[in-house]
């Protein structure tokens, strides 16, 4: 039987690690070659396909606080920098990333948080998506 290892400083990192793994292999077969995680130029293509500018405002913050450690919790602040209008739901801006990351890469781009409450993006991801979208702009 194959034996599959993380090792991670926390539970939440460790957790996110198997997440990330499982997500890249959609189906294991004893027999079949595993394909690896996505590569860059595939997320790259995401981003690119993403055309709502709430939702690419809401990567680049996203991004950027990952970048910081940091979780991005969904409040009006937010709301009102997305352009989506105080205590309206979150979940379409957030969905367009995910489902295209999903239709493309076979994961989702942005999870959630329970520590943190709120979202973040993997450090590789997130560097990919300041590099292609840029900082969080000003209000």
């Amino acid at each position: 039987m194959r034996r599959i290892e993380f090792e991670a400083d926390t539970i939440e990192e460790l957790v996110d690690m198997a997440r990330r793994w499982v997500a890249g292999y959609p189906v294991l077969a004893a027999d079949s070659a595993a394909q690896g995680e996505p590569a860059v130029e595939e997320l790259e293509a995401v981003l690119r396909r993403i055309k709502s500018p709430a939702s690419l405002q809401f990567l680049r913050e996203v991004a950027a606080r990952s970048l910081g450690g940091e979780a991005l919790p969904i409040d009006d602040a937010l709301r009102a920098r997305c352009g989506v209008p105080p205590r309206r739901p979150f979940v379409g801006v957030l969905g367009v990333a995910n489902r295209t990351m999903r239709r493309r890469a076979g994961r989702d781009l942005v999870t959630w948080d329970p520590v943190g409450q709120g979202y973040r993006v993997s450090a590789a991801d997130a560097h990919v998506v300041a590099s292609v979208l840029g900082g969080p702009t000003p209000d």
